[in-house]
């Protein structure tokens, strides 16, 4: 009897933004709480209020809103169009760059030797989709990488498939012990999309592709305020949820600092 090819993703979004209190504002309307999103925010962060009240729960989409106080911020003097519009001319001319260059090694299936190629193709084809989209390309970010090398080790070692750790460690954790996050005063936006996929399925076009047609992950992928981007594959799947088939686990991390 064949053996089953299986794949199973997981996606994760956690904003934290400085968010300036008005001066006078209250203690309350300072500290951390959760919220609802809007129309937008919704596709993002569906049951952001249980995700903030139980922030180590085991969670496949949750979202946290950190405000804190600070002075009104200084209103930027005007400005020429003109910066605005070559930065938009060039913004188009990276998007079109992109549509351009079609992705290699797509279906390579990951094992030691080929690990960075494999990076490349899943890095190459989300680009393509947040371009088809209107949206500027991620850069690989080393940070960013790290974290995400450093959760794909512990998926196989501790043998679980979750973005909080059994000892409650989230993506931010993970991130901000990489220097990712400069200072508590920065504001961050960050997320985290996870899958595994044994045999055929582990190729980076089965991963991504999979990722598209889940709105959640998608909505990561196509978040316009993300900037940077770390990928890692490791050409291994946690037993507990591959049973000793072969295959690879795929961490993706989002993120941009708001200073």
């Amino acid at each position: 009897m064949p053996t089953p090819r299986r794949l199973l993703t997981a996606v994760l979004l956690i904003v934290c933004c400085a968010a300036f209190a008005p001066a006078g504002a209250s203690a309350a309307g300072a500290s951390t709480r959760c919220r609802a999103g809007g129309a937008h925010a919704g596709r993002r962060a569906r049951g952001a209020a249980s995700a903030c009240r139980t922030r180590a729960r085991r969670s496949r989409q949750r979202r946290l809103v950190h405000r804190r106080s600070t002075a009104p911020a200084h209103k930027p003097a005007s400005r020429s169009t003109t910066p605005g519009a070559a930065s938009a001319d060039s913004a188009a001319a990276t998007i079109a760059a992109v549509l351009s260059t079609t992705c290699q090694n797509t279906e390579l299936t990951p094992e030691a030797a080929n690990l960075a190629l494999v990076r490349e193709a899943v890095l190459c084809l989300i680009n393509r989709k947040r371009a088809e989209n209107g949206e500027r390309p991620l850069i690989a970010s080393p940070l960013l990488e790290e974290a995400a090398e450093g959760h794909c080790q512990e998926l196989i070692s501790a043998d679980y498939f979750a973005h909080v750790s059994p000892s409650g460690e989230t993506p931010v954790d993970r991130i901000r012990d990489t220097g990712y996050i400069p200072s508590p005063d920065d504001g961050y936006v960050i997320g985290e999309n996870l899958a595994w996929g044994t045999y055929q399925l582990s190729t980076a076009q089965s991963i991504v592709s999979a990722w598209f047609a889940s709105p959640e992950h998608l909505a990561n992928i196509l978040e316009s305020q993300y900037r940077e981007t770390g990928i890692a594959v490791t050409p291994a799947v946690p037993e507990s949820v591959g049973a000793g088939a072969p295959g690879a686990t795929f961490a993706q991390e989002f993120g941009v600092i708001i200073p």
